[in-house]
Order: C-alpha cells, then structure tokens, then sequence
C-alpha cells in the first residue's frame, strides 16, 4: 500500500502473508475452534487484520471493526476505475474467481488482463489454481478485501451480475457442480431484486428454486444432510406465497432428521400442516400430519398406534387422488410403524412400495430400509448378500448397505471381513463429519461384529460409544434398544451390576410398542436374576421376552431370546429343559444362517446334555 501512496521513492519492498503457523502464534490461546479458524482465514496472513478482528472478537463471528472497513475502503478509492471495476466484479464470483468469468461480467472493458496485473502488483490478488477448466484462476489475497469490493457494488448492480454470472458458469463449469452454485448465483439476483422491490423474473426464481432443489438431493445422496438441509431450505424460501412444494419439504424434513436436528425436522413438519390446512390442501395436510409422528418416533415411539391410525385415514384420500408422492409418505410411515413392532418382512414391503411411485422426492434411504428389513427379518444372510449385490452400485456403497453386509459377515463367521469393513465405513464417516445419527447407528452394529468376533471388551466400548451419541442427540427409541443390547453383553460377562443398570436405562425409554427392546431389557435382567439366584422371577422375564419376540418377524432375536432362557433354566438346574430350548434356538440360527451362534449353541447343547448324562 505504502507503494501506491508514494510510487516515487526509490525503494520500495512487499511483505509476504504471515505463513499458518506465524498466524497460529498471534492467535491467543482464548481464541478457539471455529472462530479461530475463521479469523486465520477471513485475515489472509495479515498481521494488521488479526489484531483489528481480535480487539473486537464476538461469541463465534468475525466482526470487521470500523477502523478496518475504513482502510480497506479507503484503498478501493485510490485505485482507477477500471481496477476497482474488475475487481468489484470479481468478488461476485467470490474468494476464487476467473479470467473469463470477469470478461463476461464486464464485457465493456477490454483491458481485463492488464487490470488483472495491476492488481496482482498491488497485492489485492494473486493467481490461484483455477477450478474451471481452461480459465486462469485468481483469488483475493484477503478475504476481507473481497468482502469489502462485494459491499461497494449497489445491490441492483449486484442483481445483474450474480445473473451473468449464473449464465457464464452454466456454459463453462462442469456438470457435477452446476447446480449449486448457479442455483446461488440466481438466488441472490432475485433477493436483491426483491429488496429493491423491483420486478422479478419468474423464470429465473424458477430456476434459482430447481437448481437448489438439485444440489440439496445431490447432497442428500452423498448423506452430507447439513449441505443438503442448506440447500433445500433455501429452495423452499423461493416457493411463492400461499403455495407449498410437498417434495422439497420432505426432503428437507429428510435432511435436518439425519443431521440430528430432529426438533428442527419436527418445527418444519408442523410447519407443513399449518400452511396446507390453510390453503385447504387436503393431501398435503395429511402428509403433515404423518411426517410429524413419524419423526416424533425417533424421540417417542410410543407415538406408533396414533400414527398407524392417522395413515388408515391418509391412504383412501391419496390413493383416490393417485397423488404417488403422498403414498410414497404413507408406505415410508408403514415402514416406521413396522420397524418399531419389529415386523421386519412388513418393513421390507413397505419401502418396496414407497420406492414403486416415481419421482425424485422422498427416496432417501429407501434401499437402505429394505437392508434393514432384510438384515434383521426372516431372511437367510446369504440371500440378504445376494440381494445386496443385485442393487444399483451407488446404493450398494451407501453406508446403510455396507452396514448390513459388515454384520451379515460376522454372523456368517468371515469375522476379518466384517471388522475390515465396519472400520472402513466408521473413518469414512468420521472423517467427513456430521451425520451423528448415521454414525452412532453404525458404531451400534460394532457391538455385535465385535461380540461375535471373540472381543466382548471392544463390543461393550463399541456400544457405550453408540449410547453416548444417541443420547447427545436425544434419539431415545435407538438409545433404548442399544442400551438393552449394550446390558445383555455385561450381563454375559457376568459384570451384573452394570448389565442391570443399562437394562434400566432400556426399560425406561423404551416404548410399550417397541418390540425388540422389551425384549432386550427383559433377557438381560433375567440373566442377572438367574446368577443371583432369583431362579422365579427371571424365567418368568425370559419366558415374556420370548413371547413378545412371537409377534415380531426378528428372527435372530428370537432365537437369543431362547439362547438366554436356556441358560437361566440351566442355572436353576433344569438342565433338560435347558437342552431342549437350547435346540430351539440353535434351529433358528441355522434357519438365519447366524453360523457363529449356530455354533456356539451346538457347543452349549453338547456341554447341557453331557451335564444331563
């Protein structure tokens, strides 16, 4: 700056940006986490920047001072007007920009490149590797100086340019990251326009609405849900009054429920069934409805015979509507309520179903249910496999899937096989952050790899972790069945007092309703009961477990379930009765091909009939 001011001394001399680790050490230590990160970046390695941002550091923004505004908008008015031009319209595109985007932003002026090194010689820009190919890339060498170029252009002015820009990266970028950033782009040319109460273009609001639908779904299918949230909300914003996007509100209702924000997904769901009950939208108002009991499943399943009743009175209306993406809302409920009761072949049909009526709303994680269905119902593993492998190769990736397979495997005894995998997908997951209730599901399936595999140790911090996450995140219908299996692995390492405490903790939140959880808690304290000597009492829980698995279609809960009523009659003496149990659940095994606990209860039968004598 010194150099512009006084162009005639004879010396002249350019401070490079302090590097990251020189930024690092003017940070004090009071300065953490995402604001630190976003002072560093925001400052560009300029030590007069820091400490200007410092002396005003809120709660978690960067806050530029006045004094700093000042500066920076004092060396936009020394530069001449066509370097000030070029850069004003480079900071529409944003921290990174491009030769030939700036062209087309400015087409009147012919002297673009010599602009451009003027300002790479004062230090506001330099070249960067460009993200469009065959462009020249630039970037602002301070983000604040971009920030400060954007808020110099009047908002009309920065209407027309967000559209040009929309248009030129449509015809130079590649596909794979049009929609976002166009659906930007055109988004902020009609909020501008709407500020300045000037007309707005439908066609463009048309676009700007598609596009960020388009981004949101594509993110949806990445299961990055906060970008996706983002994206649907904003396109939801573009709807015009007194109208309702069924389609776009599912989705982000989809998104903001995998991204832990389940009161957020609830908040929107409401939300629905308020604006389609006063536009006397029938159909949308019942979708509403069914969407908000479905995710207050996710806090209280409690909620399934309410929900079951709502959907008899939705499926007439939608199917004389023939309105597809409604019914796909209904079968997607029918599915919930059925995973809840543990009815898992009716889970199974249910998505089946959804996925049958055409469309590209509503579809997250549809195959991945039927996994589910398939993984934990009355299949043999070996067809679930088999099934797997007969999917699209996007869903076959997807995490739900490769969840499923990771337990199959270790069920089946390819114990290597299933650790390998369950370890590749928790650090793929942990590594792109977000998605917790993802992950704490998918840590949930370690406890059992684990437990199979011979490592109990492991298997209980595995299901500890799930716990503490579901917990964090106020899942407690997942929280209660995890924390039911998480007691049946103490119990079995005879830790009795800890088995005892996590099937409390199960009991207490799980919902009458929730068949595979009334289950757990119950085989668990009868194993306690039973080694403490109260023979009675815990038959009487494991013969109720047993009974509560009979209405579902969960086949290797039941067959534990007569694994752990084997060894409570076993520990009262009754040997005999043990054997014969024992049988039953060995037999249920084989029929899920669960070889290793096939195996093992082969191993106990022999040990209770040689007992027997």
């Amino acid at each position: 700056e010194l150099s512009e001011r006084r162009p005639t001394w004879p010396v002249t001399f350019a401070l490079e940006p302090l590097t990251a680790p020189e930024v690092e050490r003017l940070l004090p230590e009071r300065i953490a986490g995402p604001l630190r990160e976003r002072i560093a970046r925001a400052a560009g390695g300029n030590p007069l920047f820091i400490g200007e941002m410092l002396a005003i550091a809120g709660d978690g923004e960067v806050v530029v001072p006045p004094t700093l505004q000042a500066l920076l908008a004092a060396r936009l008015d020394r530069l001449d007007r066509g370097e000030r031009t070029v850069l004003e319209c480079a900071a529409v595109e944003g921290e990174i920009f491009h030769r030939g985007a700036l062209q087309a932003l400015v087409p009147d002026e012919p002297q673009v490149t010599p602009q451009l090194a003027g300002l790479v010689r004062k230090h506001l820009v330099a070249s960067e590797q460009a993200q469009v190919a065959g462009e020249d890339g630039f970037r602002f060498r301070h983000l604040l100086i971009r920030d400060a170029a954007y808020d110099a252009l009047p908002k009309g002015r920065r209407a027309d340019l967000h559209e040009r820009f929309a248009q030129w990266f449509t015809d130079h970028a590649p596909r794979v990251e049009l929609d976002g950033v166009v659906g930007y782009h055109l988004e902020q040319a009609v909020r501008y326009r709407l500020e300045l109460g000037q007309p707005v273009n439908g066609g463009i609001a048309a676009e700007a609405r598609e596009r960020l639908t388009a981004a949101g779904r594509h993110s949806l299918l990445l299961l990055d849900f906060g970008s996706a949230a983002g994206f649907l909300e904003r396109a939801a914003d573009l709807v015009p009054a007194g109208e309702l996007d069924l389609g776009v509100e599912i989705d982000l209702i989809d998104a903001l429920s995998w991204d832990s924000k389940e009161e957020d997904a609830l908040d929107r769901a409401r939300t629905v069934t308020s604006r389609a009950a006063a536009a006397g939208d029938r159909i949308g108002e019942l979708c509403g409805r069914i969407l908000e009991l479905t995710h207050r499943l996710q806090m209280e399943a409690d909620t399934t015979g309410e929900l079951e009743t709502l959907i008899a009175e939705a499926l007439p209306v939608f199917e004389a509507a023939g309105d597809g993406l409604a019914l796909r809302v209904a079968y997607r409920a029918i599915g919930e309520s059925a995973n809840i009761r543990a009815e898992m072949d009716r889970v199974a049909s249910a998505y089946e179903q959804a996925l049958s009526y055409p469309g590209p709303a509503g579809r997250t994680a549809l195959v991945g249910f039927q996994s589910h269905a398939r993984f934990h119902g009355s299949t043999p593993l070996t067809e679930l496999l088999a099934w797997q492998d007969e999917q699209d190769l996007r869903e076959q990736r997807s995490y739900w899937l490769r969840a499923h397979r990771s337990g199959a495997l270790a069920r089946l005894g390819r114990s290597d096989e299933a650790r390998a995998l369950h370890r590749e997908l928790t650090a793929e997951l942990t590594e792109r952050g977000g998605a917790k209730g993802v992950l704490a599901a998918l840590i949930g399936y370690g406890l059992e790899i684990e437990l199979l595999g011979g490592d109990p140790e492991t298997a209980i911090a595995m299901g500890e972790e799930s716990c503490r996450l579901r917990d964090e995140l106020g899942r407690w219908a997942e929280l209660s069945t995890t924390a039911g299996g998480l007691a049946l692995v103490y119990a079995e390492l005879d830790r009795l007092d800890e088995a005892e405490r996590w099937a409390a903790r199960a009991e207490e939140l799980g919902s009458a309703d929730d068949a595979v959880t009334q289950m757990l808690w119950r085989q668990a304290r009868a194993r306690v009961l039973a080694r403490r000597g109260e023979h009675g009492e815990a038959e009487r829980l494991a013969l109720e477990a047993i009974e509560v698995g009979e209405t579902t279609e969960d086949l290797n809960s039941k067959a534990e379930a007569r694994a752990d009523l084997a060894e409570v009659l076993a520990l009262a003496g009754r040997v005999d009765e043990a054997a014969g149990v024992a049988e039953e659940a060995r037999a249920r095994f084989e029929a899920k091909e669960s070889r290793v606990r096939a195996e093992q209860m082969r191993v106990r039968l022999a040990e209770l009939r040689a007992e027997a004598g």
